[in-house]
């Protein structure tokens, strides 16, 4: 129960600023059909053409490029006509329609494309007053999803290029947010990882967003050299962060810190004065800082080859340089890209080819099904016109998650309280269909301002809305409304009867195999690292992560099942995870290791081991085989970095200090990869104790 209630509170904490302006043009294409119906005396049209307009923007995403937003509202827009269309036909015959109810949201559950708006336009086509033919109720329909569309994509023309630009900035922000956190000791591991996860998304939505424009080829280039140059500062900072957090803690002083952490400062500032203004004029400050740093690491370097200071640290400090390097020149890199900016014609927008269809596994759709099924048997007999408001809950408030279902039923019961109760009040003190638009369009208007801002009370404003839409010409008075209240709230307990007697615990049986996956492809990930191909490390970088956040998701199903709580051992394993995939960032921004490598490939291949081992005893439910030596090879590899460093100070003695000999090269590498390979290790074996099934 805390869990849920925490949950619920989370609900109605508001993430970001309401968009009022939405929320009005959403309301606008609302109460317009209704007001043309009241003046005109065709009351049922202008409410069925409302309501198509409302269950279409079900299928908006604001943040999406506009032609992908047209895309998904003319799908929305069609299948809800059809699904209205097939709710009148099925209205003459009631008990084939309980199947065909059934069949619909199973479908919409199993294949995502039939959304929850067309199954919900089924359900109110059919239990509305038969006052049009099937083919009026879909043009009726049809009429108010395309008006909506024309509204929420009508200034296409002048704004087709905000989402790009939106998605291009908040890619640059997250990751100098990213970039000043490099240099914060103080700040804790929970903030910096969501300063980490911040970055990640925001440069794949930037991803995203680049993929659905049409535009020059000449452009997308100029696009994909962006995107690639967000990638290389988000793998680089990872990297110097590594590196730096190795460096702090050799013998070597620290003033460098600062100068460091001033030029990564530096940096930033110029990253987000580049994405936000398209200036470029922070970039000679970051570029000076980055001098000075420069100056600083020539000084501990010189000062290492005449003894004043150990030698793998200076080396360590060359290594955090040339990343800041190469963060300097991307950062300057992305100043000079969005000065020039990206020209894009003002031709249609990007439809795209026909995707590949994704359906869902799990037992949901079929639980799902059963239960509209049932609710659709219990208001035949029972014979009411409101008894659309049990089966319409169920369709809504029965979720694949449990507590997912106890939070929708709960929003749903209030948000219907909330909407019966003030319809009632308003036709009450001012009776009057005009009286009751307006309490419609300041519904609207709110809901689908807070719909990307705040969950609950997007729930508690939109709710009332298809209850007072599909019942805009009947009588509303106190006992309609406490009859809608009740009969929600049984919907509900039956949607929560559903979820909580079939297949409740589904998840558990999934997660033996997410584990085994994560732990696979964090091996093939180590095992890239000793190929040394710097694109097949990033491509395994990325599929290790999602196969993590795979594993995350499952975690946090778990939890959402009755009883069910994910033991906190495999909740650490996923930041453990994380920084085993930091590790192998800074490994690869490594120069490569050359002939004096030393044990290098074997650490690599032995962490590579121990994890696939731990993952075919995850799969197998079998103990592990015991581990390998790592410390005593990891021992080896600090001789190894001695045993070069008295060589390279020969070598500097002899008079070769600035001469890129093998011995350079070596120590270049092996000191520098030490400490995340130590990292790395350390991780790994951590990860790999945390999963090992239990005896």
């Amino acid at each position: 129960m805390r869990k849920i209630t925490e949950a619920l509170r989370g609900d109605f904490v508001i993430s970001r600023r309401p968009a009022w302006g939405y929320g009005l043009l959403c309301a606008l294409g609302i109460c317009l059909p209704l007001l043309f119906g009241v003046v005109s005396g065709h009351v049922p049209q202008g409410a069925a053409v409302a309501l198509g307009g409302y269950l279409t923007t079900f299928g908006d995403a604001p943040g999406l490029p506009y032609g992908e937003r047209i895309r998904k509202l003319l799908v929305a827009t069609l299948l809800v006509t059809l699904g209205s269309g097939l709710g009148a036909l099925i209205q003459p015959y009631p008990w084939p329609a309980v199947a065909v109810m059934g069949l619909v949201a199973m479908a919409s559950a199993y294949w995502p494309v039939i959304s929850i708006s067309s199954v919900l336009a089924v359900a109110l086509s059919y239990f509305s007053p038969a006052s049009m033919s099937a083919p009026a109720h879909m043009g009726v329909t049809a009429a108010g999803g395309l008006l909506m569309t024309l509204l929420l994509v009508g200034l296409w023309p002048v704004r087709r290029l905000r989402p790009l630009r939106v998605a291009f900035e908040e890619a640059g922000e997250a990751l100098a947010g990213l970039l000043e956190a490099a240099g914060r000791d103080q700040l804790s591991d929970e903030s910096r990882e969501a300063l980490r996860r911040r970055a990640v998304t925001a440069r794949d939505d930037a991803a995203k967003a680049f993929s659905r424009y049409w535009i020059s080829e000449e452009d997308s280039r100029a696009l994909e050299r962006l995107l690639a140059t967000l990638t290389r500062i988000f793998h680089e900072t990872v990297a110097l962060r590594v590196l730096r957090a190795a460096a702090v803690q050799t013998d070597i002083r620290t003033e460098w810190t600062a100068e460091l952490d001033e030029a990564t400062g530096a940096l930033a500032r110029a990253l987000r004065e580049a994405v936000t203004t398209g200036c470029s004029t922070a970039v000679p400050a970051a570029l000076s800082a980055m001098g000075r740093f420069t100056e600083r690491v020539e000084e501990i370097r010189l000062s290492a080859h005449a003894g004043g200071a150990p030698l793998p640290a200076a080396v360590l400090l060359g290594q955090i340089r040339r990343c800041l390097d190469r963060i300097g020149m991307a950062v300057r890199s992305v100043a000079q890209q969005a000065a020039e900016g990206v020209e894009i014609g003002p031709r249609l927008p990007r439809f795209g080819r026909l995707r590949k269809p994704v359906f869902s596994s799990g037992p949901h759709p079929l639980r799902l099904g059963l239960a509209v099924t049932l609710a659709m048997a219990l208001m035949l007999l029972a014979h009411e016109h409101y008894a659309k408001w049990f089966v319409v809950t169920v369709i809504v408030s029965l979720r694949p998650a449990y507590r997912d279902t106890v939070e929708r039923v709960v929003l749903r019961a209030t948000g219907t309280a909330v909407g019966a109760t003030g319809a009632a009040v308003v036709l009450a003190v001012a009776p009057g269909q005009y009286y009751l638009i307006v309490f419609i369009t300041a519904c609207a208007a709110l809901g689908f301002a807070f719909r990307g801002a705040s969950y609950g009370y997007w729930t508690i404003f939109a709710t009332p809305l298809s209850l007072m839409l599909s019942d805009f010409s009947l009588r509303l008075d106190w006992a309609a409304a406490a009859l809608r209240v009740v009969l929600t709230i049984a919907g509900g307990a039956l949607a929560l009867l559903f979820a909580r007697l079939l297949w409740p615990r589904g998840q558990r049986a999934e997660l033996n195999g997410r584990m085994a996956e994560m732990l696979e492809e964090h091996a093939a990930l180590v095992r890239s690292l000793a190929d040394q191909e710097p694109d097949e490390v990033r491509a395994r970088t990325f599929s290790a992560a999602e196969a993590a956040d795979r594993f995350s998701d499952s975690l946090d199903q778990l939890d959402k099942e009755p009883g069910g709580s994910a033991p906190q051992r495999l909740r650490d394993a996923v930041p453990v995870a994380r920084r085993l995939r930091d590790n192998v960032l800074a490994l690869s921004a490594l120069p490569p290791p050359g002939e004096e490598s030393g044990p290098t490939a074997t650490i690599l291949d032995m962490v590579a081991d121990r994890l696939e081992n731990v993952a075919e005893a995850v799969g197998t439910e079998r103990p592990a085989a015991p581990a390998d030596d790592l410390d005593g090879v990891l021992d080896e590899l600090g001789e190894h970095v001695d045993v070069l460093s008295a060589r390279r100070l020969d070598e500097v003695a002899e008079g070769a200090a600035d001469e890129m000999t093998g011995v350079r090269r070596g120590i270049r590498h092996a000191a520098a990869a030490q400490p995340a390979l130590k990292g790395l290790s350390a991780e790994a074996l951590r990860l790999a104790s945390l999963i090992a099934p239990r005896r």
